[in-house]
C-alpha cells in the first residue's frame, strides 16, 4: 500500500495541475473575449476590408456596405446596414455599423429597469412599438402607460433599405416593428415575478438533477478508481514475474537456441493485457470526470440561459468555457483512444519478438516514444485552437511564430536527426545496450543509449560518445548468436588428418561439458583446412556461441588444444627457409681462388 501512494498522489496532482490551468486559462481570457454580439458564431473568421484591415467580429461587408446584428437577450432580431468605413482608425464624420448597433442594443435595454432603479416596470400586456415618420425618415419607438413618453429605438435609413432589399423604408420599417413588438413584449413578460419564480423552480430542479447524476458518477469513478489501483498492482506483481524469470532464465535452465520460455510468452501476454484494461479503465474514469464537469457545465449554461438578466452572461462567461472544456475533452480523448489503439500494436508487435528482457524493455521505450510525440502535437493542436477560436493569437504573431519555429529549425537540425535516427535504431532493433558493435572503425560494448547519443565502451576502456546522425553503418557482433573464429597453424609435415581429428575431439569435448555447453551453439558449421603455406597447414573451425561469450569460448578452446597437441605431438607451424648448398659453396670456390688470404 505505501509503494503504490505516490503513484495515486502523481495521478491526483496531475488531473489538479491540468484543472488549475484550465480554470486559469479561462480567467485570463474571460476579460479579453469578445461582446455578446460576437459570441453569436461559433469560429469566427475575420473578413478583410479593401485594404486589407480586418472587420470587427460579427460585422460583415458586402461591397461598399457594412453590416452588424442588434441583439436582445443575446438573441439576434435582425441586421443593420450602414455604409463601408475603409478606414476605422479615422472614421471622421462616418458612424461605423457596430457603432450603430451597440446604440440600438443601449436603447432597448434602457427599457427595462435595474433593481436599483425608480422607474416602473413596463407592462407586456400595454407595451407596444410605433412608427413615426420625421424628416421622411422612420423612426421606431416603444411606448406604454409607465412611459411618459415614447422611448426612440432605432431609425430606418436608406442603406438598411438597399442591403435587406426592401420595397420602401416604411416597409422594413413595419417588418422591423412586429419583430420588436415581439421580442420586447417576450422580453418583459420573462422579467415579471411569476416569470422569476417559475425560472428559479427551474434551476431547482435542474440543480436537482445535476446533483444526483454528479453524485453517481463520482460513486462509479471512486469504484473504477479502486479497480484501476488493483490493476496497477497486479501490473506490477506481473512485472516482478516476468523479471525474475528473466533473471533465472539468464543465470542457468534456459530454453534450447530458436525456441522461447512458454512462461515467459504467457507472463509477457498478462502484462500488456493488464495495460490494455488499465488504459479502458482510466479512459472511462476520465470520461466520467468529463461527464461530471460537462453536466454542471451545461446545467451552469442551461440555468443563466433562463434568466434574460444573466443570458449575456450566459454566452459571454459560460460559452468561452464550455468551448475550452470541449476542446480539452476531444483532445483528451483522441490522446487516450490513440493510446489504446498503440498499446493493440505493441501488443501485436510483440508476438514476432522473443521474449528478452532487452525486448521488454525497447517495446516499452518504442511505446513511450510514440505517446509522448502523440500527447504533445495533440495538446498543441489543441491549444492553438483554443487560442485562435478565442482571438487571442492575431495572425501576425502566428506568422511571427512560424519564422521563429523555422529559424529553430534550421537551429536544431542536427538534435531532430539524432532524435529520429535514434528512434529509427531503436525501431528497427539495429543494437541494444549490451550489444557489441562495430561502427566505422569505432567497436565497443554498448553501455548507453538514448534517442539523441549512443555511448561505447571500447577494448581500452574509452567511453566513446557517438551522435546517432553519424551512425550510418553499424556491425553488431552480438545480436540473437555470436561465433568464435579459430585458426591454428600446425607444422607442415604433420599428418593432416591426425590434426584434424584432435581438433575435432577437442570441439565436441568442449561443447559436452556441463560448464561450457550452454554457451556453445553448434560447433559443426565450418571446420578443415583453410590454407597451406610454407609456414604450415592452416586449421580453421567456427564455434557458433551465444551473444557475448565467443571470446571466453575461444580462449577455453585454445587451451584445451594445445594441451591435446602436446599429447599427441603435435607441432605448431613455424616459417621455414630453404638454404641451396650447392649456391653456397660455388660462393665459397669463388671467395677462395680471388680472396688474398
Amino acid at each position: 500500500m505505501l509503494k503504490t501512494l505516490p503513484w495515486t498522489r502523481v495521478r491526483l496532482l496531475r488531473q489538479v495541475a491540468v484543472a488549475a490551468m484550465t480554470l486559469l486559462l479561462v480567467v485570463l481570457t474571460s476579460s479579453a473575449l469578445p461582446s455578446t454580439s460576437a459570441m453569436a458564431q461559433l469560429l469566427p473568421i475575420p473578413s478583410s476590408g479593401g485594404s486589407g484591415e480586418s472587420l470587427p467580429i460579427n460585422v460583415e461587408r458586402s461591397g461598399n456596405l457594412e453590416s452588424a446584428a442588434v441583439q436582445l437577450d443575446g438573441q439576434e432580431l435582425f441586421r443593420i446596414a450602414s455604409p463601408a468605413v475603409f478606414n476605422r482608425p479615422d472614421v471622421g464624420n462616418q458612424l461605423p455599423v457596430e457603432m450603430r448597433a451597440r446604440q440600438i442594443e443601449a436603447n432597448l435595454q434602457r427599457l427595462f429597469p435595474n433593481s436599483q432603479s425608480a422607474a416602473a416596470p413596463l407592462n407586456p400586456e400595454t407595451l407596444e412599438v410605433i412608427v413615426n415618420e420625421i424628416d421622411n425618415y422612420p423612426v421606431l419607438f416603444a411606448q406604454d402607460a409607465s412611459l411618459a413618453e415614447p422611448r426612440v429605438l432605432l431609425t430606418v435609413t436608406d442603406t438598411d433599405v438597399q442591403y435587406h432589399g426592401a420595397a420602401s423604408k416604411q416597409a422594413l420599417a413595419e417588418q422591423w416593428q412586429e419583430i420588436l413588438d415581439r421580442q420586447l413584449r417576450d422580453a418583459v413578460a420573462q422579467r415579471q415575478p411569476e416569470a422569476l419564480r417559475r425560472q428559479v423552480t427551474v434551476v431547482a430542479k435542474v440543480t436537482a438533477v445535476a446533483l444526483v447524476l454528479s453524485l453517481l458518477m463520482l460513486a462509479l469513478r471512486v469504484w473504477l478508481g479502486h479497480y484501476e489501483h488493483r490493476l496497477h498492482q497486479r501490473r506490477t506483481a506481473e512485472a516482478a514475474l516476468i523479471e525474475a524469470q528473466l533473471h533465472e532464465a539468464e543465470g542457468g535452465d534456459r530454453p534450447p537456441h530458436g525456441h522461447e520460455d512458454p512462461l515467459l510468452r504467457h507472463g509477457l501476454y498478462q502484462h500488456l493485457k493488464l495495460e490494455h484494461q488499465l488504459q479502458a479503465v482510466r479512459l472511462v474514469r476520465w470520461l466520467l470526470f468529463w461527464g461530471v464537469a460537462s453536466l454542471w457545465a451545461l446545467s451552469i449554461a442551461y440555468s443563466f440561459n433562463l434568466f434574460p438578466q444573466t443570458r449575456q452572461l450566459a454566452q459571454k462567461m459560460v460559452l468561452a468555457p464550455v468551448v475550452i472544456l470541449l476542446t480539452w475533452f476531444v483532445v483528451g480523448l483522441s490522446d487516450r483512444l490513440i493510446n489504446l489503439a498503440v498499446d493493440r500494436f505493441i501488443q501485436k508487435f510483440a508476438k514476432g519478438q522473443p521474449m528478452t528482457s532487452t525486448n521488454l524493455q525497447r517495446i516499452h521505450t518504442i511505446a513511450q516514444v510514440i505517446k509522448g510525440v502523440k500527447t504533445v502535437v495533440v495538446y498543441i493542436i489543441g491549444l492553438l485552437w483554443v487560442l485562435q477560436w478565442l482571438r487571442l493569437v492575431p495572425g501576425s504573431v502566428l506568422a511571427l511564430g512560424t519564422l521563429v519555429a523555422l529559424v529553430l529549425s534550421f537551429a536544431s537540425q542536427n538534435l531532430v536527426k539524432d532524435l529520429v535516427n535514434g528512434f529509427l535504431i531503436l525501431l528497427e532493433d539495429q543494437f541494444r545496450i549490451g550489444d557489441v558493435i562495430m561502427v566505422g572503425d569505432i567497436d565497443g560494448f554498448v553501455e548507453n543509449f538514448n534517442l539523441r547519443v549512443t555511448q561505447l565502451r571500447n577494448p581500452a576502456g574509452e567511453l566513446i560518445t557517438l551522435p546517432n546522425s553519424s551512425i550510418t553503418h553499424v556491425r553488431n557482433m552480438t545480436r540473437h548468436w555470436s561465433r568464435a573464429t579459430i585458426d591454428v597453424e600446425v607444422a607442415y609435415n604433420t599428418d593432416v588428418n591426425q590434426a584434424l581429428a584432435v581438433v575435432r575431439e577437442t570441439a565436441d569435448d568442449l561443447a559436452a561439458d556441463p560448464e561450457w555447453g550452454p554457451q556453445i551453439l553448434d560447433t559443426h558449421e565450418f571446420f578443415g583446412v583453410q590454407n597451406i603455406s610454407h609456414s604450415g597447414i592452416l586449421i580453421r573451425i567456427w564455434i557458433k556461441t551465444v551473444p557475448l561469450k565467443q571470446w571466453l569460448v575461444s580462449m577455453e578452446f585454445r587451451r584445451r588444444l594445445k594441451m591435446a597437441f602436446d599429447r599427441h605431438h603435435i607441432a605448431i607451424g613455424s616459417p621455414r627457409q630453404v638454404w641451396l648448398r650447392e649456391n653456397v659453396e660455388a660462393q665459397e670456390s669463388s671467395r677462395s681462388i680471388y680472396s688474398l688470404d
